[in-house]
């Protein structure tokens, strides 16, 4: 899985970071911050990325200062209202995007009228769009 994302992060790889992945361990310590099981795909990102950053875009994960901005993010969204199936994967202050960790459909959230509006069915396919509609703009 995520082999697209593995392409995409290796030819641009001057202008994308990505912190580095942790282990099982870590993970299962996010999930238990969070009160849920990671879907297969978030498990798998966090193991293989840690956090990635490109292009202005960053998708939320566990940083290198030992910080979960996932955990972080989502724990303060939870207190204004976002229901606790979903988890934030990316805060563009403007805009907040979640995983619906039950179904796996990344949405936005209003937080105003606490509704989503759906932007993707694929966690990698969203990531990658992402990243390569930045990279467009920043070109």
């Amino acid at each position: 899985m995520l082999r697209e994302l593995d392409e995409f992060i290796q030819n641009n790889q001057d202008d994308i970071i990505v912190t580095g992945g942790i282990p099982d361990e870590k993970i299962n310590d996010l999930e238990k911050s969070l009160g849920l099981e990671f879907r297969k795909e978030i498990r798998e990102y966090l193991h293989q990325y840690g956090i990635i950053i490109g292009y202005g875009v960053e998708i939320l994960g566990y940083g290198k200062n030992g910080e979960s901005s996932l955990v972080k993010e989502t724990e303060r969204f939870r207190k204004l209202g976002l229901s606790d199936e979903y988890i934030v994967i990316r805060n563009s202050d403007e805009w907040i995007y979640c995983l619906n960790n039950n179904d796996g459909i990344i949405s936005s959230w209003d937080r105003a009228e606490k509704t989503h509006l759906i932007k993707s069915n694929n966690f990698e396919q969203y990531i990658l769009d992402e990243m390569v509609d930045a990279k467009d703009e920043w070109d």
